[in-house]
């Protein structure tokens, strides 16, 4: 198992930081339809996108995720980085996205807990596993999420995950 979780950091050092933020990204987007920031065509663009391991433009991305953009910038300026350098994208999904959520910032501060919860990256053991479903268990809670980026995940594996998806196995 170790072997695998070593293995799979090593493909996510392969992932640009485009890929990656998109991994991370798209589960917000159906938050984004509900608001009407995105549209169902262009949501629909992007869901094809996502499932074919593909990722829209730079140019795109930032168009759409226009918020999480901002706090990246402000990141990046933070850690003397471009806003596009993997450190930064790995430093905002891992840690500052959930403090944006804690702090109650925007749409966040009127939101349940529990779409808090749903909106946050988090570490999950995986307990088990059926069809194209994880079942993992964080923070004495369970839930379950898509396998769509680790197909390979096992019983046991760390993953982090966000909203509906488990979007990498954790280090």
């Amino acid at each position: 198992m170790k072997l695998l979780n070593l293995l799979n950091c090593l493909e996510m050092d392969k992932v640009n930081s485009q890929e990656y933020f998109f991994k991370y990204a798209f589960p917000c987007a159906n938050v984004l339809v509900e608001n009407n920031k995105l549209d169902k065509k262009e949501f629909e663009k992007f869901k094809e996108l996502f499932i074919s391991g593909r990722v829209p433009s730079k140019e795109e991305l930032e168009s759409v995720f226009v918020a999480a953009f901002r706090r990246i910038k402000k990141l990046a300026e933070r850690m003397g980085r471009n806003h596009w350098d993997l450190e930064v994208m790995k430093e905002y999904w891992h840690k500052n996205h959930n403090e944006v959520i804690d702090g109650g910032e925007g749409n966040y501060a009127p939101a349940p807990e529990t779409f808090k919860d749903f909106c946050k990256v988090h570490k999950a053991e995986i307990i088990e596993k059926k069809d194209k479903m994880l079942v993992v268990r964080y923070d004495d809670k369970e839930r379950a999420v898509f396998d769509t980026l680790v197909p390979d995940a096992k019983i046991g594996d760390i993953v982090r995950i966000h909203h509906a998806y488990a979007i990498e196995i954790a280090p």
